[in-house]
């Protein structure tokens, strides 16, 4: 994975005025500062010995030798160097405490190295991989597309000043060759010549979210857009706005496998460090104020990637927060409950290393992992990899069930069926966007079943009047009617009816109970 930058361990470089050393031992000490970080460890710690030498008291160079044994791996040598700072007394509490952060951190480093992680990554080949960069793989629910971000050298249709392109390609999994086929750029108007990336895709591949910074002429920097796939062609990136987005930047989205909740990475005020991770959960259709995940998982440093499996209880993320092998590491957080998160779980010693391992995701088994690294084994610059995951940070293994094919199947045996991914405007009648990919769906459903017929039903609460919501749920289910004869359903085959408020399926004495009452419903036409 990548390599250690030396400018992470700037933080602690910092020198403090030394009280009482001799010239000669703060001369040494000042080159060696500067050789470290340049990231010349090793010259760094001739230096030091030898300022060390001349003044053994020398508190603060025992603390920034034992940052260079670190840097190095030598963790048994660094944690002696720090207990030889806390012997000295040091006068700086802040001394005193960065020693103790690092003995600490140089035994879990050295118990991970001691005891490694089961990680041999296997390269994608060459259908995926290019000599440009991949990275920030993205998958379906049926482990049949694979989308991700490519680096390109910019070309004549390129933004002017940009000096590269950033793109999203896709493959789809061939099942009779058992590997991946040759990615293609996907299309305008999802693409771009500008700089697109970050994304997550939905479980049936029909809405992707991502990043993008600076479109439009925004003062907003980094967003979150969305674009939906209707058939083969895909809309217009839509920035998702407030409250998702906020004049602060946004990043990193990964979305739960019932398209509820988001997940994100952003800076905006009121979380708990440089980088928070942030979710939002989809309301009537619309995406609610923004939750920070908590102390738990957001740190004093920067969590960014969250990557929500389609468990939908198992989350992983970067942070150079937690404890771990430095840099930023990858780490593993189960769900408690609807509110509550577990402690998070370093991956391990090789998968996370000291330098910086940025983001991650695992496929529906629960087994194969995927991630971006700059290995030397690689096509070009950053390659996509796989690797088995270590059994105690797997997520769970899913087995996906369509609903719209749960649906298909109920209707063909008679059943009456509930959509509960179709939203409209308040009080409204007016399709939302993100009822429309489950909606074209069921089109394509109907084309499978010619003989299928239904009533299309609206139903609603109990908040208003009677008439009000007879009226409304009327017409909603003829604006469900009207989007399926868009999409070439005939007339002939459906029907609508509203029903108001007079088939309630829960109590509307709970905000729960009357989103679970507000649906709407299918059923077969002898």
């Amino acid at each position: 994975m990548k390599r250690l930058s030396s400018m992470l361990m700037l933080f602690m470089l910092l020198p403090l005025a030394a009280v009482g050393q001799t010239p000669k031992s703060e001369a040494l000490f000042e080159q060696a500062v500067e050789k470290s970080v340049v990231g010349q460890y090793e010259e760094a710690i001739k230096l030091l010995t030898k300022a060390l030498d001349i003044d053994p008291g020398y508190a603060e160079a025992w603390l920034l030798l034992g940052n260079q044994h670190m840097a190095l791996m030598q963790y048994q040598q660094a944690r002696d160097c720090y207990q030889r700072c806390l012997d000295l007394n040091p006068r700086s509490t802040r001394w005193q405490q960065e020693a103790r952060d690092g003995i600490r951190t140089a035994e879990w480093r050295r118990h991970a190295v001691e005891n490694p992680v089961p990680f041999r990554p296997v390269n994608l080949g060459s259908n995926v991989n290019s000599p440009a960069d991949e990275y920030m793989p993205a998958l379906t629910a049926d482990y049949r597309t694979l989308v991700f971000t490519r680096r390109s050298p910019r070309n004549a249709y390129t933004q002017r000043g940009l000096p590269e392109e950033e793109d999203f390609y896709v493959s789809l999994y061939d099942t009779m060759e058992l590997d991946w086929g040759p990615a293609e750029r996907m299309p305008e108007p999802l693409n771009s010549h500008g700089n697109e990336g970050a994304q997550t895709i939905s479980h049936d591949g029909r809405i992707v979210i991502f990043t993008a910074c600076g479109r439009n002429n925004e003062p907003t920097g980094c967003d979150l857009y969305m674009s939906v796939r209707h058939g083969d062609r895909w809309g217009r990136p839509r920035n998702l706005g407030a409250p998702v987005n906020s004049v602060y930047w946004e990043s990193f989205p990964s979305l739960s496998i019932d398209g509820y909740t988001l997940y994100f990475a952003s800076n905006r005020s009121g979380g708990y460090g440089g980088t928070d991770i942030w979710y939002c959960t989809l309301e009537e259709g619309r995406w609610s104020k923004p939750r920070n995940m908590g102390p738990t998982v957001n740190t004093k440093g920067n969590e960014t990637a969250p990557y929500i499996h389609f468990d939908d209880r198992t989350l992983y993320f970067a942070s150079d927060g937690h404890m771990g092998m430095g840099g930023s590491d990858l780490y593993m957080v189960k769900r408690v409950d609807d509110t509550t998160w577990g402690t998070p779980v370093n991956l391990g010693y090789p998968i996370n290393t000291p330098g910086d391992e940025n983001n991650l995701i695992v496929a529906p088994d629960g087994r194969t992992a995927l991630f971006s690294s700059d290995r030397p084994d690689g096509y070009g610059r950053q390659d996509l990899y796989s690797f088995v995951m270590p059994a105690p940070v797997r997520p769970e293994r899913i087995t996906f069930i369509d609903p719209i094919r749960q649906a298909e199947n109920l209707l063909t045996l008679g059943d009456t069926v509930t959509l509960r991914n179709i939203f409209f405007e308040t009080a409204k009648a007016t399709l939302l966007e993100p009822s429309l990919a489950e909606l074209d769906r069921l089109a394509e459903a109907l084309q499978r079943h010619p003989r299928l017929r239904l009533e299309v039903g609206g139903h609603t609460d109990a908040v208003g009047g009677d008439e009000d919501n007879l009226a409304l749920s009327e017409r909603r289910a003829k604006a469900v009617y009207d989007y399926l004869i868009e999409r070439g359903v005939s007339p002939d085959r459906l029907t609508y009816r509203g029903y108001g408020e007079s088939r309630p399926v829960a109590d509307n004495d709970t905000p729960e109970g009357r989103a679970l009452n507000r649906r709407t419903t299918l059923t077969p036409l002898q």
